[in-house]
């Protein structure tokens, strides 16, 4: 019990100690510093929304800041995949130096990018506040979203962060897809534009509950079907226990495939 409770608590040390690295080496030098978080997503916002508004006749209601939102949660969850995969490979030098647990690795990388996300959703809810779409009981319905988030990014970026390791290929596999995921998540649309008989293969994607979620906690937005959700949970879940199972057995061998 003693020697798990050092490995937890050395685990956090380590942990948050990586994270304050990574959010000072992201922002080092820079002018603007965080207000670089919000401002890939307002400028996809502005160039996406206006295609939509003028050219494609969106009906959505409320649709810039719906995808403003949408593309804020999705770049999370992108930009962490993105540079998580390939951290372990990255980072070769510091684990034949040290011995540590490597999960810190993918893991303070997936933290730093939550707290920018957190930071800007803090300031997306000054808008909605104003439009009166957002009132705090949601404040229930946005902790799940967020936990399945960090559940969903951290079980997906131990298996292929792992993975990455011995077959190098994953890396460019895991930028192809999430190409293809991205026009698959109900970012530029919402669920009710797609047809009927292709609605079960967007129910198997776990980030359209989730980002569903953020869109009924903020926006009002109908919230996803209790089944979906319950089989997105679960999936999640399943993800999770595979990407820590994966990434404890690969790890033994990192030494060797670096």
């Amino acid at each position: 019990m003693h020697l798990m409770r050092d490995f937890v608590h050395h685990f956090v040390e380590l942990l948050l100690a990586m994270t304050e690295k990574e959010l000072r080496a992201r922002y080092k030098h820079t002018l603007f510093g965080f207000f670089w978080l919000v401002a890939n997503p307002l400028l996809q916002m502005l160039v996406i929304g206006f295609v939509f508004r003028f050219f494609m006749k969106s009906e959505i209601p409320l649709y810039n800041y719906y995808l403003f939102l949408g593309l804020l949660v999705w770049n999370f969850f992108s930009s962490s995949l993105s540079k998580t995969t390939p951290s372990i490979v990255y980072e070769r030098n510091l684990i034949k130096k040290a011995k540590f647990s490597h999960a810190v690795i993918p893991l303070s990388i997936i933290l730093s990018n939550f707290i920018h996300l957190l930071s800007a959703l803090i300031l997306f809810i000054v808008p909605v506040l104003i439009l009166k779409t957002y009132s705090f009981t949601s404040l229930p319905v946005l902790l799940l979203a967020s936990v399945l988030l960090l559940l969903f990014t951290c079980g997906l970026s131990l298996f292929t962060s792992a993975l990455n390791v011995r077959f190098r290929d994953i890396s460019f596999f895991v930028q192809a897809v999430l190409i293809i995921w991205f026009y698959a998540t109900p970012i530029l649309y919402t669920f009710s534009f797609i047809p009927y008989e292709y609605i079960w293969l967007w129910r198997l994607n776990p980030m359209v509950s989730i980002i569903q979620l953020f869109q009924n906690g903020l926006l009002n937005f109908p919230m996803p079907g209790p089944a979906m959700l319950a089989t997105n949970s679960f999936s999640i879940i399943g993800i999770l226990i595979v990407g820590i199972v994966t990434f404890k057995r690969e790890s033994k061998h990192f030494d060797d495939w670096l």
